[in-house]
Parts: structure tokens; C-alpha cells; sequence
């Protein structure tokens, strides 16, 4: 028999649902899930016909982060070679997690069940999450002797640095409500009502002028860690670049004025 796909997709309304699809295991990002979303990942953010990714993923579990097996010795295989392969490994994943980040669209994680570890770094790494009210989310690493050093990277930068290392030095599970307050997710839903939820902000945002998301995505994250007077400096001078470009700005000045419903460009 074939074996299934690792990552599946859908497209709808602009809206491009990618989903990982290896539930018998939690979907792990493995070395090979990293590489099948990654390639999905990046042909999405090239692909005109997307204006918004939504991760998602099949059964209880959103991802459990690593394959620990990953990390044991191969049969055969010596220390050093060993140790460049999980270097690989991490270097792939922080990629991955960096191009969400840095993407000229919009990502948004929809989490139908528990996302752990390097599973709640992929979280982090998105621009928007809404999630299941049953969800739950962890840094289990100090559970097995192991500080979850690469997914507070990115769990850091969303939480209040008190609440990251209670995930962290903890390894406590945490319900979506804390994942609210904490700052991980925007919101949760009952799980009936997650797709549909989730459907419709992506579609809000994919009516919107991509320029304008494509270039003001990169310019937030960009200013966010800049001292405030260069982040000033900076967003003034993007929003007056934007201002003179002509384009969607343009346009969406005319339709404003006009009353009626901008047409934006493709791209």
C-alpha cells in the first residue's frame, strides 16, 4: 500500500489549508514532515492564487514536536555523524519557522487538539492561532531531562518572559484559556465551530489588499525588536513608500472616498 501524504491541501477562496496528516504518530515534525511542509510552505508563499495559509492538522493532536527517536544513534553511525544530523534537523525546523515568520502572506495556525514542544513552537511561529477549547499546549523538554531551548525561541517572543518559563520549567500542560492569557493563541472556540471560525478570518484577510498585508507583515516584525525612535523611523518611512506607490493605496483611497469596494491588484 502507498503511504499517505504527509501534508495535504485544499484551496478555498484564496485561503490555501494546509494540513499535516500523520496522526498515528501526533504528527511529529520529523525530519521528513519538516521537509514536506517546508516545500508546501514555500511554494505557497509564491503562489498568487494564496493570499493566507492555515495550518492545521488531522486528529487529537496538533504536533508533538520532534520525533525523539530522530534524536538516538542510528545503527552503525558514529558520534560525530550523529550530531551533524540533529544539527540538520534543528537547522531545517528553525528555517521552517523563520519563513513563516518571514513570509509575504499571511499564517494562520488552526489547533484541532494538543500541540507540544516544537508542535507549540510551529504555534508560536504564526501570525494568528485559534484553537480548539479542548486544546492544550506544553514545553515538556524539563520532563525528560532536556530544556526546550529551540521552542522558547519562538514561544518567547509571543509570551511575557514569566509566563514561557512557567510553560518551560514547569512542563505543565496548559489549557487553551492560559494559552489566551499567556498570549500564545488569539482565541479558542468550541470544536465544532473551529473550522468555520477559523474559515472566516482567512477569508476577511485574503479580501484584503495583499500588497498592503506583504508589506506591512514584514515591516511589524522587522520594527517590533528595533529600540522605539528607529522603529518610528522605519514604519514612517514604509508607510510614506506605500502612500506614493500607487497601487492598492491608491485604490483603496478612491474606493473609500467613492463608497464602494476596492478592486485589488493579484499580486
Amino acid at each position: 500500500m502507498m503511504e499517505p501524504e504527509l501534508v495535504k491541501t485544499r484551496h478555498d477562496n484564496g485561503v490555501l489549508w494546509v494540513t499535516l496528516n500523520q496522526p498515528e504518530k501526533r504528527n511529529p515534525l520529523s525530519s521528513q514532515m519538516i521537509g514536506a511542509l517546508s516545500a508546501t510552505l514555500n511554494h505557497a508563499y509564491s503562489d498568487a492564487q494564496t493570499r493566507v495559509i492555515v495550518l492545521t492538522a488531522e486528529g487529537p493532536v496538533f504536533s508533538a514536536g520532534h520525533d525523539l527517536t530522530e534524536f538516538d544513534a542510528a545503527n552503525g553511525e558514529d558520534e560525530a555523524t550523529r550530531s551533524a544530523r540533529i544539527a540538520d534537523l534543528l537547522d531545517n525546523c528553525a528555517h521552517m519557522m523563520m519563513g513563516i515568520v518571514n513570509a509575504p502572506k499571511p499564517v494562520i495556525a488552526c489547533v484541532q487538539g494538543t500541540a507540544t514542544a516544537a508542535g507549540c513552537q510551529l504555534v508560536s511561529a504564526c501570525d494568528m492561532a485559534i484553537a480548539d477549547s479542548e486544546a492544550r499546549f506544553c514545553t515538556p523538554g524539563v520532563n525528560m531531562g532536556v530544556f526546550c531551548t529551540t521552542p522558547l525561541v519562538g514561544i518567547g517572543r509571543n509570551l511575557s518572559r514569566k509566563h514561557a518559563m512557567e510553560m518551560a520549567l514547569t512542563g505543565d500542560m496548559f489549557s487553551a484559556d492560559d494559552a489566551v492569557q499567556f498570549g500564545l493563541i488569539n482565541r479558542h472556540v468550541g470544536g465544532n465551530r473551529l473550522m468555520d471560525e477559523t474559515g472566516q478570518l482567512a477569508e476577511k484577510i485574503a479580501s484584503r489588499s495583499a500588497q498592503a498585508i506583504r508589506d506591512g507583515k514584514v515591516a511589524f516584525y522587522k520594527q517590533i525588536d528595533m529600540p522605539l525612535a528607529d522603529a518610528f523611523t522605519h514604519a514612517n518611512q514604509v508607510m510614506r513608500d506605500a502612500v506614493l506607490s500607487g497601487g492598492d493605496s491608491d485604490e483603496g483611497r478612491r474606493a473609500f472616498f467613492e463608497k464602494r469596494s476596492p478592486n485589488w491588484r493579484e499580486d
